[in-house]
């Protein structure tokens, strides 16, 4: 009902297919950042009680990529990466939602996002997701595979004020051609 009113806003449109009772699934995108591990013997300490920009970090300790439509990403067990979602939300002031990996994944060992899956009333913008490989297994990855559920969650009083923060209207980088 909420996606036909447009109250619960996606772009690109979803398809029918991408809807449960309960959850509506999303689609990876194309852009991922791989976070680096530290040689053999070297150690890179982050300390988060001094605010880090995170950011700043993923971009320098991170390696960019952009996937061409038909091809994969491999991911190695022990990789950690950021990717966003395909698809662009807006969620209305009366809506929160949980993003949650898929069990199909996760029995692969994927862990789909990390922690904090709260995405809050008035949020507008893809997903950043944290990706981990905690498994044995190589896995290849192909942008537009069904890779996350949105769970949907009605506040029991509408929010009154917009969302304000550093995540407000995140979207990955435009694409290069």
């Amino acid at each position: 009902m909420e996606i036909q009113t447009r109250r619960l806003k996606f772009s690109p449109e979803i398809d029918p297919e991408q809807v449960s009772p309960s959850a509506v699934d999303l689609k990876l995108g194309n852009h991922f950042t791989v976070l680096k591990k530290a040689p053999d013997g070297a150690a890179t300490i982050i300390d988060p009680s001094q605010n880090p920009d995170i950011e700043i970090i993923a971009s320098y300790f991170g390696v960019e990529s952009e996937i061409a439509e038909g091809e994969k990403f491999q991911l190695h067990p022990g990789d950690c990466f950021l990717a966003y979602t395909q698809e662009t939300i807006e969620l209305p002031n009366y809506l929160a939602a949980r993003i949650e990996g898929r069990s199909s994944l996760a029995r692969l060992g994927l862990s789909i996002h990390q922690t904090a899956p709260t995405v809050h009333a008035t949020f507008r913008g893809q997903l950043r997701l944290e990706i981990s490989n905690v498994g044995p297994f190589v896995v290849e990855l192909k942008p537009g595979i069904k890779f996350c559920q949105l769970i949907l969650e009605r506040l029991g009083t509408p929010s009154q004020s917009s969302l304000t923060s550093v995540w407000q209207d995140q979207h990955q980088p435009p694409q290069n051609h």
